[in-house]
């Protein structure tokens, strides 16, 4: 009899971790940050951080990041479903450590939670149009709508992903995580996509 039930409760154990574990694989992150500086690497170091805790299965690429390495990531057809970029672009547009553009129209997938750390990147709907990350009641892009500084996107970064996320929706992480950057229009923060989406994995 206590051999049945000894059995019995292994099996579930089982059941459940691979449960468990396929929950987990399902809902993978990538965080890509160029090298060229110690901000840009901390930033990154927090995303991980903020997205692991999110739930997501998360892989970090940091140096000399290239096009084709941040596209293999958005063009695969397999569970990526986050990510967060930090380094130079535009309006509707990032680069890669060597100035090579990344625009809307390369872009595919259906994602949830973007966040692309670059001064523009949220000037338009474009980039959040592009990751289909609007419209929907579990997704959103974040980003920046003016210029923004090294500096100021990294004290962001710091509270948005150490401090907030997790906590609320996103736009309240984003929001409160502003509000520790000292001056007037120094975090453009912007969100396309849903205001109660918290950046969970699914």
């Amino acid at each position: 009899m206590n051999k049945k039930i000894i059995s019995t409760i292994l099996l579930m154990v089982l059941i459940l971790a691979f449960f468990a574990t396929t929950c987990h694989a399902s809902a993978s992150a990538k965080v890509f940050s160029s090298s060229k500086s110690s901000f840009y690497q901390s930033c990154a170091s927090y995303a991980s951080s903020g997205l692991s805790s999110l739930g997501y299965s998360c892989t970090t690429t940091m140096g000399p990041i290239t096009k084709d390495s941040m596209l293999s990531w958005i063009q695969n057809t397999g569970n990526g479903y986050a990510m967060y970029v930090h380094t130079f672009g535009g309006t509707g547009y990032f680069n890669d450590y060597y100035g090579n553009s990344i625009n809307s129209s390369m872009i595919s997938g259906n994602w949830d939670f973007v966040y692309i750390d670059s001064s523009y990147s949220a000037a338009d709907n474009s980039l959040a149009t592009a990751f289909h990350t609007t419209g929907y009641s579990n997704r959103c892009f974040l980003g920046w709508y003016n210029a923004v500084t090294t500096e100021n996107s990294y004290n962001f970064n710091y509270y948005f992903w150490l401090t907030y996320v997790g906590k609320s929706s996103v736009r309240t992480a984003a929001l409160n995580a502003a509000s520790h950057v000292p001056g007037s229009g120094t975090t453009p923060i912007k969100l396309y996509g849903s205001t109660t989406y918290t950046g969970a994995a699914r």
